[in-house]
């Protein structure tokens, strides 16, 4: 679209306005003023992962990224490949990446989980089938210490 990201903005905006949309629909808030923008970043402890900035006078291109964006905190995403604790709660995750090669490799555990989040994830988790994740690593019964 060759229209400026500002105007691009302004048309999002009073299509929110003029079809009072709403739930599903969401807008993003959006600001210009540096005293909104740090507001925003002091809400890091409620889980803002961070700010985009775009420029006002960019034009959307397709397949090219036309943002950045500011993290609050570092993030990185993960697999589950195993748990401790019973499937109903557990209490820690053993997390891990997939290398080039498409196999999953250990990066590390979370600390212990509060009660309330073990409770929540665990629908999401499923038991071990037959395949271990890491098959060439063994775990110490305090996951302090592995051996390849």
């Amino acid at each position: 679209m060759a229209w400026p990201y500002r105007r691009r903005r302004a048309a999002l905006e009073d299509l929110f306005t003029e079809h009072t949309l709403t739930a599903p629909w969401a807008l993003c808030p959006s600001a210009t003023e540096a005293d909104t923008v740090n507001e925003w970043l002091s809400w890091s402890a409620v889980g803002l992962e961070g700010i985009v900035f775009k420029r006002l006078d960019s034009r959307h291109e397709p397949s090219a990224r036309g943002w950045r964006k500011y993290k609050v905190r570092e993030t990185q995403e993960a697999i589950v490949g195993a748990f401790t604790g019973p499937l109903t709660a557990p209490r820690t995750l053993l997390l891990g990446r997939f290398d080039k090669g498409g196999r999953p490799q250990y990066t590390g555990r979370t600390p212990t989980l509060p009660q309330t989040a073990g409770h929540a994830l665990a629908p999401l988790l499923a038991p071990a089938g037959s395949e271990r994740p890491w098959t060439s690593w063994t775990f110490s019964a305090g996951w302090g210490t592995r051996r390849p």
